[in-house]
């Protein structure tokens, strides 16, 4: 019986390898330049030059060791704080220390969101083992993390996105473990990576809401228990405090930096002018938050792609396999197969989404799961959308629905849908849930194939 268990676990760690491969694969044929957002140029030859975008940004540091002085706003994507970056630039000093050809420099850039990548998938694991999860259950879950190309091209992407989704899944990960028992070691960690992260990309801010509403959870819980003034009450607040201690100044040093000397908001945001062909404020709110113009839709299927771009779920669908990757180019078995990984991926989104309003909200499932970890979860499925829908709003660009400003909404559905597939006793079902799982997979690999070596 236990090397049956030994055996089922060690499954899960072989897809863990082989979502490894794949992502070890795409970084090494795909450049710093592919499928990427925000890079702007990288060039360690020009010298000091400060142009825009990530890759520049990098340079910066890289080159000057020290923060830019100058209004971050005033050149492109150096409002974002800087760990990210400064890790990369630590990372080519180090390889330049044996590498002379900058070319070379340049490219071990993705070193870092390689490692990240894998780091990513470790944590998932250990989220989804903190859940009443059979093995088969586990391995399904992360067989769809391992293959899901939104994560594959997060490997390569040299922005910041990569590092802040980690720091993100860590704070799930210690929220989890500190809401089952309280401790001040525990806060600590979880105060540490909510710090790291929001000194990484803003958004991950986001996440002190659902991490507030567990704490306010568990306050309240003890106050029911031993009253207001309770031992138990006093060492949560000295547990809040620790907590306030160590993420506020990590997370907010940056943003009060540039207040105070550049009177820059903290929620400032860079933003695409009306005449950009990204444009989707001239589209009215029902197309673009609820259903697309059935011809237009109509007409994308004909040319063999899910397009209207202006409609949020047709981004959600398209990017969150895709990227921004344009089809315009390539051939139809490709552009069939690109519509074909849409279409299974938003059959799986669907399924996941479903499973997550049932287990999470119809049927209130906590017998499986703490009350923290289920407050947790809806907290944060819901703050992150809602954040999402509001920036696409606010914002009306085709890039503000990309789905990597959410990819931490892969989690929380798909751990709904773990449930529900463990609590089916229909086999037709299960079979059919890894089927399409399978073929998601396998489309995944070939599309990755497609990008790295420039089939069709």
């Amino acid at each position: 019986m236990r090397r049956i268990k030994e055996n089922t676990k060690a499954a899960a760690l072989l897809i863990f390898a082989a979502g490894g491969m794949l992502r070890l694969f795409y970084v090494c044929f795909s450049t710093i330049y592919d499928r990427q957002y925000d890079i702007g140029l990288i060039d360690l030859d020009a010298g000091h030059t400060v142009t825009g975008g990530h890759l520049a940004y990098i340079q910066y540091l890289y080159e000057n060791w020290r923060m830019p002085d100058f209004d971050p706003t005033s050149v492109y994507q150096f409002h974002h704080p800087p760990l990210h970056h400064f890790l990369c630039a630590v990372w080519m000093k180090f390889v330049s220390l044996f590498i002379k050809n900058t070319a070379v420099v340049e490219e071990s850039i993705q070193a870092i969101p390689f490692v990240c990548s894998l780091l990513i998938l470790w944590v998932l694991l250990r989220i989804v083992r903190q859940f009443d999860l059979q093995e088969r259950t586990v391995r399904y879950l992360m067989a769809l993390f391992a293959f899901h190309p939104a994560l594959v091209l997060l490997s390569g992407s040299v922005n910041n996105d990569c590092l802040a989704l980690l720091f993100t899944l860590l704070c799930v990960f210690y929220a989890i473990e500190w809401g089952r028992a309280p401790s001040m070691g525990c806060i600590a960690k979880l105060a540490l990576v909510l710090g790291l992260g929001m000194m990484t990309k803003q958004s991950v801010a986001e996440m002190a809401f659902p991490i507030g509403a567990v704490f306010l959870y568990v306050l309240l819980v003890r106050i029911r228990e031993g009253g207001l003034w309770g031992k138990s009450v006093k060492d949560l607040a000295r547990q809040f405090g620790i907590f306030g201690l160590i993420s506020v100044p990590l997370g907010m040093w940056f943003y009060v930096r540039n207040l105070l000397r550049y009177q820059v908001s903290f929620l400032w945001v860079y933003e695409l002018p009306e005449d950009s062909w990204q444009y989707t404020g001239n589209v009215s709110v029902v197309n673009r938050f609820l259903w697309p113009i059935p011809q237009e839709m109509v007409d994308n299927l004909k040319n063999f792609r899910i397009g209207c771009g202006y409609n949020v779920w047709m981004q959600i669908i398209r990017t969150s396999v895709l990227g921004e990757w344009d089809m315009a180019g390539v051939g139809k078995p490709v552009k069939l197969l690109a519509v074909f990984l849409m279409l299974l991926g938003g059959i799986l989104a669907l399924a996941a989404l479903v499973s997550f309003v049932w287990t999470f909200g119809i049927t209130v499932r906590v017998k499986r799961m703490d009350p923290p970890s289920w407050l947790l979860c809806v907290a944060g499925y819901l703050v992150t959308m809602i954040g999402y829908f509001i920036f696409a709003y606010k914002f009306p660009q085709q890039c503000s629905m990309h789905f990597r400003y959410i990819e931490i909404t892969l989690l929380f559905p798909a751990l709904g849908l773990g449930f529900v597939l463990q609590e089916q006793k229909n086999r037709w079902l299960n079979w059919t849930a890894w089927g399409i799982l399978g073929c998601f997979g396998v489309c995944s690999v070939l599309m990755t194939g497609v990008w790295c070596l420039g089939v069709g």
